[in-house]
């Protein structure tokens, strides 16, 4: 009697023994899929992380080629507006000059030198 309760008594324990080693081989096997799932999730940050940088890096290259197009215009126009100033002073001295050769100024006022 003793013997047969001492082997019901392994037996269990065995059983008990092997629903641990079950329920822990599930658990290991849960920690190795959450830790490729971690890994890939890491792996797919890094890549939009290096994808932001680039992109980043192309706003700011952007951004600066526009900034030197726009001071390349405003360095065009205040050429434009000297070159046109030079050429209207050439025409008011050509004008004066047309005026003192014919020795009058507008209105019929003479001038006097």
């Amino acid at each position: 009697m003793l013997t047969l309760r001492s082997a019901r008594r392994a037996a269990k324990q065995v059983e008990e023994r092997t629903e641990y080693l079950l329920e822990e081989q599930e658990r290991l096997e849960l920690i190795r899929s959450l830790q490729e799932g971690l890994d890939h999730e890491r792996e797919e940050r890094k890549s939009l992380d290096e994808k932001l940088r680039q992109q980043r890096q192309e706003l700011n290259q952007e951004r600066q080629e526009r900034l030197q197009a726009q001071q390349r215009a405003e360095r065009a126009e205040q050429e434009a507006l000297r070159e046109a100033m030079q050429q209207l002073r050439a025409r008011v001295d050509g004008y004066l000059k047309e005026l003192e050769e014919e020795g009058t100024w507008p209105g019929g006022i003479h001038r006097v030198k």
